[in-house]
């Protein structure tokens, strides 16, 4: 258990950088067997590794999508060699392209079914650069958006058309979407991601039956930290075992919230009740209270 880089949530005296037993795909309480897996932006990196956790917790049918049909490819045979008897299905989509997106996953569910977990993984971060510096490039600041608001969009609409009874969706977020800036540069991508958990939270609010969680990840090496000028601080199988653990009824709790990897899942359950009945995690201005606030009676005020 490493120290936390960052602030842990509070009353909590357990961080993680690593995967633990609690999360661990070889526990039968977190089994997906028969359960229908899509995971955007899949074929490197978190998502990768996200896929290969599901694998490892027992779904045999698992679908992986990008636009980098190689990197799918190189997935999907990992995978398959690593757990046999697991089919992955690497489909090639832009998700900012509707007509792709729908394609895609209406081959997914033809191949599979109807879709247990969706998770919304791929992103984009623009170069970093500040808003009013030389150089800045708004076409390409105004790409996250494209990326990380209209082709979560579209992946969500593409997937709820062959959604599962119950289906988890789990969008990938990050934590400069809802703490203080730390740093110039990063801008496009932290307000990107921010209206996209204000985005997930709302596909949440507008459909009880879908169990919709926003997903920190954590700091892992990838090619988009290393983008920003970050390697990374977390072993690269923590976000896909946490996030194994999110689609398990031990989290059902969490529905609508947003939740680090880096937390331990034992201490969330112990506040279970206090989740439940507060705003604890949801994503809202710090110091304000909103419990017992019934917004939809009060909009005609505003």
């Amino acid at each position: 258990m490493a120290s936390p880089f960052f602030p842990s949530l509070g009353g909590s005296t357990r961080w993680h950088s690593e995967s633990y037993p609690a999360i661990s795909p070889s526990r039968p309480e977190l089994s997906v067997k028969g359960k229908v897996v899509v995971v955007t932006g899949g074929g490197t990196g978190i998502g990768a590794s996200i896929a290969k956790a599901f694998a490892a917790g027992g779904s045999t049918k698992i679908a992986v999508m990008s636009r980098t049909e190689r990197n799918l490819v190189a997935t999907k045979h990992a995978i398959e060699a690593e757990f046999p008897g697991t089919q992955v299905l690497a489909v090639p989509a832009d998700i900012t392209n509707a007509s792709q997106v729908n394609e895609a996953f209406a081959k997914i569910s033809e191949t599979f079914g109807n879709i247990d977990v969706f998770v919304s993984n791929s992103a984009s971060m623009p170069v970093p650069r500040p808003i009013l510096g030389p150089g800045f490039d708004v076409q390409d600041w105004w790409s996250a958006f494209n990326t990380n608001i209209l082709g979560a969009l579209y992946s969500v609409q593409g997937f709820v058309r062959y959604a599962a009874d119950g289906a988890h969706i789990l969008h990938i977020s990050t934590c400069i979407a809802h703490i203080p800036p730390l740093e110039p540069g990063v801008s496009g991508y932290a307000a990107s991601k921010a209206a996209a958990a204000k985005l997930f939270d709302y596909i949440a609010l507008e459909n009880p039956g879908l169990h919709v969680v926003n997903v920190h990840p954590g700091l892992v090496d990838t090619s988009m930290s290393r983008k920003s000028g970050h390697g990374g601080m977390d072993h690269v199988d923590l976000p896909g075992h946490f996030c194994l653990w999110l689609v398990s009824s031990e989290a059902d709790f969490l529905r609508s919230k947003f939740v680090w990897v880096n937390w331990d899942v034992d201490e969330l359950k112990a506040r279970r009740e206090e989740i439940l009945t507060t705003d604890l995690l949801d994503t809202k201005l710090g110091g304000v209270s909103f419990v017992g606030w019934k917004g939809s009676q009060r909009l005609g005020d505003i």
